[in-house]
């Protein structure tokens, strides 16, 4: 089995390679449509990450590993994939912000400004404070890099967790 969880990580940074390209070209399609950042539409960069990262775990499973799988092996061959996948889509959102779309910065903070001042709950001073706090988030491109590794990371990790339940495929043990 050891053996296994060693062989998988060329495998999966290949794999990683096709996840990343497929929600980098998620990512500019949805820019040259124009559709806006909370849109939810954007959540389909989800259903891609999910059914993509399904895929290449029964792909692995089945031509790697002769269709027999644990769970942890199913989950480190996700993890990695995604690892590889949050790697290259952070240095696209770098070139993203600073490159494609300098706006979007701004973008952000007058999203998250309008939304404030539509919250009657708010004062003045609460959204000063806020605004601040998500300033310092996304207030340059490295904080939004940052911010996007960890968000594809764990929440990669959290689907290959899931997957990995329905992935794996132990050995029957003879009755």
């Amino acid at each position: 089995m050891e053996e296994n969880q060693k062989s998988s990580t060329q495998p999966a940074m290949m794999y990683g390679l096709i996840l990343g390209l497929v929600l980098i070209l998620f990512s500019l399609l949805m820019f040259l449509i124009d559709v806006d950042q909370e849109s939810p539409l954007m959540y389909i960069s989800y259903l891609l990450m999910i059914v993509v990262l399904f895929l290449i775990m029964v792909n692995f499973r089945d031509k790697q590993l002769g269709g027999i799988a644990s769970y942890g092996t199913m989950f480190g061959v996700g993890f990695k994939t995604i690892l590889f996948a949050s790697i290259l889509t952070a240095i696209f959102t770098y070139v993203f912000v600073t490159l494609i779309n300098p706006g979007l910065i701004d973008e952000i903070l007058m999203n998250a400004e309008g939304k404030m001042m539509e919250n009657e709950d708010l004062t003045d001073e609460q959204i000063e404070q806020a605004l601040g706090f998500t300033e310092s988030f996304v207030a340059n491109p490295v904080a939004i890099t940052i911010w996007s590794f960890a968000l594809n990371l764990i929440v990669g990790a959290v689907f290959s967790l899931i997957i990995s339940i329905f992935v794996k495929r132990e050995e029957s043990s003879p009755a």
